[in-house]
């Protein structure tokens, strides 16, 4: 299928964050139970020995191809079953389904091959860092060491910059060979162009979601309460997330029809 990217002005990117939430509260319950239940599957396939990283891996593009797909089907009256995780593997041509799992392999070498490099800039300091800060250890010698240390600074920065980098690569690229019959290679370019001609916009729209995660950690700090809404919060903001995919898609490729 032809296509013809669009470039989005950068206040777009605020209307792509209002869209996730808009597409949630269309079935907050289904939404939810969707993102849940990919959490629950993935969990459980991670502690398979040997194959469940790689696994895990390869499933984060599936992800969001599942939300884009739901959020296609709502337009046309389908409720959003969880079934749609396994929808591309049920129907389309084989070619289609091999470069759909082309594309999630090379997704889990990417990010392996990038985590590698990362711990090598580091020298393994940073994940020490992030363990210790998970446990609630922030005021212990060690952290207080690690937080001083160049190597975790660096270490965050190039899993920042680097992430980025591949994110750019993957954002539209499940759809696109879903939808658009691209092969792998042509689909993370197009994603990459996509991002580019609408720059403003993504920069726009990520950091409304940054503003959005780091005011619920600061309401968890000043409300000690909620803690017990802490799991569920997280939930529907991270499913929101994913529900806001939908609308940056169809306004960076005008021409791709999900019919």
């Amino acid at each position: 299928m032809r296509l013809s990217l669009t470039s989005q002005p950068a206040s777009a990117g605020l209307r792509w964050f209002k869209a996730g939430f808009q597409e949630l509260l269309r079935q907050p319950l289904a939404y939810a139970g969707l993102f849940a239940t990919f959490m629950l599957a993935v969990l459980l396939v991670s502690v398979v020995p040997l194959v469940g990283g790689p696994l895990l891996m390869m499933s984060m593009p599936l992800l969001s191809l599942a939300f884009v797909m739901a959020a296609a089907g709502t337009r046309r009256g389908v409720p959003v079953r969880v079934a749609v995780l396994l929808a591309p593997w049920r129907s389309g041509p084989v070619q289609q389904r091999r470069r759909l799992f082309q594309l999630c392999l090379s997704y889990a070498v990417a990010l392996t091959l990038l985590l590698w490099l990362a711990g090598l800039v580091d020298g393994g300091q940073f994940d020490r860092w992030l363990e210790l800060t998970a446990k609630g250890e922030t005021g212990s010698p060690e952290w207080e060491n690690l937080s001083a240390d160049p190597a975790v600074r660096d270490g965050l920065l190039f899993r920042l910059v680097s992430g980025s980098l591949l994110s750019m690569l993957y954002w539209h690229a499940p759809p696109l060979v879903q939808w658009a019959d691209q092969g792998v290679a042509q689909a993370l370019f197009s994603s990459v162009m996509a991002l580019w001609r609408s720059l403003g916009a993504f920069i726009v729209y990520n950091l409304c979601w940054l503003a959005a995660g780091l005011g619920l950690m600061l309401l968890q700090l000043a409300v000690p309460a909620m803690g017990i809404l802490t799991l569920p919060a997280w939930l529907l903001l991270s499913t929101a997330f994913y529900a806001s995919l939908y609308a940056s898609f169809v306004d960076s490729f005008a021409a791709v029809s999900p019919d």
